[in-house]
């Protein structure tokens, strides 16, 4: 009987030797996790996932989704913010946030205007409007933070306010009756074909020419690498003081460019377009496909998925009946939840380092 005893007890410890060795579940099940929400492209093929579901279930059930005057009033309004989210990813790469674009946006259509009324020919008011973005951009927001090393949030935001005045004071508080022009028409408002606008051709433009600058050219790699760890790119001889002024630069001309197509789609200069709702939704979108925060991660790409994502669902809530102020609440939330999402994503990347 104790031989029995024996071979039993040391048949239990044989077998609690082997399940002791096994590696719990639980932790192999959290490893999976954690690899599959802090992989770089995981929020992008997420919100993707999200964009068709939602594209599938309007087809189904709202008949005038999948019409072409819809599809067209989609893609036209869907022009000015993919054109923005180009300029703002650039900058929220480097670490930063420019909160000026609506102020931006705002002057250059009154600049446009100005110089259309004064006679200037279009394609040389629009070159010139382009290039009043970028300066501003570069020189004041630029030059500020990349040299002077202040706050991208107080400059940003300051010069929102002061630009948001200058385009006040110069339109005298009134609008400007753009509906003759020609030009800004075709860039806001008119279609190739009998359905895809010239403004979102020069929006996809603009995100290509980006994303391959971003990927496989220097400058790409150093808006990369000033956002992941700004004192190492200086240390490894990267002129971040010339790096932030260029992304800022480009915010600017984006904004501008913007701003005439807005002159386009509403056939007025208003010094009142770039209003904050525009800058949160911009910021919201490029946040929500895995731009970081903090910067140094993230594609244009994945901030186009989350415009086009963001105006489905705009588009699907404006044809069920409802108005503008539940659309910017959901934008809202959705920018809560990026934030959200975004910070747990580090938390995990830490844990796993």
């Amino acid at each position: 009987m104790n031989r029995a005893v024996r071979q039993h007890s040391a048949a239990s410890d044989e077998a609690g030797a082997r399940v002791a060795s096994r590696p719990p579940v639980t932790g192999r099940s959290a490893t999976w996790l954690q690899r599959s929400l802090t992989g770089s492209s995981a929020p992008m093929i997420a919100v993707s996932a999200l964009l068709i579901l939602l594209i599938i279930v309007e087809i189904l059930t709202e008949p005038n989704f999948a019409s072409s005057s819809n599809i067209t009033n989609l893609l036209r309004t869907s022009a000015v913010p993919a054109l923005l989210v180009v300029g703002m990813t650039m900058v929220i790469l480097t670490g930063g946030i420019d909160l000026s674009m609506g102020g931006i946006l705002g002057i250059s259509g009154i600049a446009y205007a100005k110089l259309r009324v004064a006679g200037v020919p279009a394609l040389l008011a629009l070159l010139l409007t382009v290039l009043l973005g970028a300066a501003i951009g570069f020189g004041i927001n630029g030059i500020l933070i990349g040299r002077l090393r202040m706050s991208f949030f107080v400059v940003t935001l300051a010069s929102a306010s002061a630009l948001g005045g200058i385009a006040l004071l110069w339109a005298q508080d009134k609008q400007i009756d753009m509906s003759q022009d020609a030009l800004a028409a075709a860039i806001g408002n008119s279609v190739i074909g009998t359905v895809l606008p010239y403004g979102a051709v020069i929006a996809l433009g603009a995100v290509l020419v980006a994303g391959l600058a971003l990927r496989y050219t220097v400058f790409g790699r150093s808006v990369y690498a000033v956002g992941g760890n700004a004192e190492a790119a200086e240390l490894s001889g990267l002129r971040r003081e010339w790096i932030v002024p260029c992304v800022y630069g480009i915010s600017g001309a984006c904004a501008a460019m913007a701003g005439v197509m807005t002159i386009g789609r509403q056939t007025i200069a208003d010094p009142t377009a770039g209003n904050s709702s525009i800058v949160l939704y911009v910021v919201a979108a490029t946040l929500l496909s895995g731009v970081a925060v903090a910067g140094g991660a993230g594609s244009v790409y994945g901030a186009l998925i989350g415009t086009a994502f963001l105006q489905v669902l705009s588009n699907a809530l404006a044809l069920r009946g409802f108005n503008n102020s539940w659309q910017m609440l959901v934008t809202g939330v959705i920018l809560l939840m990026a934030v959200y999402f975004d910070r747990v994503r580090q938390r995990l990347a830490a844990s796993r380092g």
